[in-house]
């Protein structure tokens, strides 16, 4: 029988294979959603063959940032809320409700997009919010679910979901997208969490003791790892005084900051290999997808690593910093080394592959300093660290989304043209 520790873990997996399915299944529906000005203008010159190629929406750019970037308004905006509510009244069962939310506005988003476009912002904001409470709670559950030396495995698993997925996700949404119409990736996404919400709900416990099939034996070994029996002041009073002059929380959020910088870069790596190798669509894709997969394969062994470190008997506060520190200082170089080597495309994608590898270290670092420093707190910390990160984010926003819209755009541009499909996802797969 697994373990239900374990049982939360790949549930966490999957959920957020789903969170990624539920934030990008409009970057592949909206190629075929929308035509924006240029588009149509060199459609009418006849630049492309539009043989099969519908639209229904006439959004320009702007219009295109904003549906995509909406979600990212409502997930920046929702964490602490979401960590507190998990708090007071029970996370795995705040979580279900809200990712059922999530998937139920996700079922309906093509008649509200065809019904408003106002509505269909609002939507995406709300899935945005909705979403925002898988980090914060899964982060709180496991703060009490997880013995110390677990922690880097699970955490690991969690992310491995998401990341491996988001790839995953633009190529069966894209392809859904082609075949059946726009509207299916949102069907088929909307559909996969429902399912998950209602699995989450009915199999997944607050606390181990709440667990009404786990064994003795699994409670005691959390217990004692632990320290305490969790769970017992999930109704406390959280003093926010205190969390906000604690020193120890304010360093891990602005780790985590900082953590976040150097994605805004990798973002751009196929237009930088673009514009200064001069490389084509096809190749400057293919490179950028080796650091995706090397950042999930290293991720996928590093939990274990330390989880094995610290079993020996290793203070895990140290180990912790020490993985931290030294994956801030390989990304520092890495990216440092990427700008002196502007004459090889090998070294200049090895860079950025380390920097990508490098900030797994969140994982085991940050993310899991956080469940040590407090376990019935880590959510609400956890939440303040996401908050803080997405506000930077969206204070950049106009090169992630712009990027983004660019990299539809020139999807689109390139299918409106191309003889075969599955080379276009193919390429849209490695960006």
């Amino acid at each position: 029988m697994i373990p239900k520790r374990w049982v939360l873990s790949i549930m966490s997996l999957f959920g957020g294979m789903n969170l990624a399915s539920l934030r990008l299944n409009l970057s592949s529906a909206i190629v075929k959603m929308v035509t924006d000005a240029s588009s149509r203008g060199m459609v009418e010159k006849g630049h492309y063959n539009t043989s099969g190629f519908h639209t229904e929406f006439s959004w320009d750019a702007n219009q295109q940032g904003l549906a995509l970037g909406g979600y990212f308004y409502g997930y920046a905006v929702s964490q602490v809320f979401a960590a507190w509510s998990g708090r007071k009244f029970g996370r795995a069962r705040v979580m279900g409700i809200c990712i059922l939310t999530a998937s139920i506005l996700t079922l309906i988003t093509p008649v509200l997009v065809k019904k408003n476009f106002v509505v269909f912002i609002a939507a995406r904001i709300l899935i945005g919010a909705m979403s925002g409470s898988y980090s914060p709670l899964t982060q709180g559950l496991l703060g009490v679910w997880s013995p110390v030396d677990e922690r880097g495995k699970h955490l690991s698993l969690m992310s491995i979901g998401y990341n491996s997925a988001a790839a995953l996700v633009l190529v069966i949404s894209g392809y859904l997208a082609e075949e059946y119409g726009w509207e299916y990736p949102f069907y088929c996404t909307g559909a996969a969490g429902f399912i998950w919400s209602v699995i989450w709900i009915l199999i997944i416990y607050e606390t181990p003791r709440d667990h009404p099939r786990i064994t003795s034996d699994e409670i005691q070994l959390i217990e004692t790892s632990i320290g305490h029996e969790v769970g017992v002041d999930r109704h406390g009073d959280v003093k926010w005084i205190e969390i906000f002059k604690s020193t120890r929380v304010w360093s891990v959020v602005l780790a985590s900051c900082l953590e976040h910088m150097p994605i805004f870069i990798f973002i751009l790596l196929p237009t930088y290999l673009q514009d200064v190798f001069q490389l084509g669509v096809e190749e400057s894709s293919s490179l950028s997808g080796i650091p995706h997969v090397a950042k999930i394969l290293f991720c996928f062994g590093l939990g274990w690593l330390v989880d094995l470190v610290i079993a020996k008997g290793y203070r895990s506060s140290r180990v912790r910093k020490l993985v931290q520190f030294t994956g801030h200082l390989l990304s520092a170089i890495s990216l440092i080394t990427a700008v002196q080597v502007t004459k090889s495309v090998t070294a200049t994608v090895a860079c950025f592959t380390v920097q990508e590898m490098s900030s797994t270290v969140n994982v085991v670092g940050i993310s899991a300093s956080v469940i040590d420093m407090a376990p019935g707190f880590s959510g609400l910390i956890s939440a303040l660290c996401n908050t803080a990160s997405a506000m930077m984010e969206l204070i950049d926003k106009s090169s992630r989304v712009q990027s983004r819209v660019a990299l539809d755009q020139e999807f689109r541009t390139s299918l409106l043209g191309a003889p075969h499909y599955r080379d276009i996802m193919e390429r849209w797969f490695k960006t």
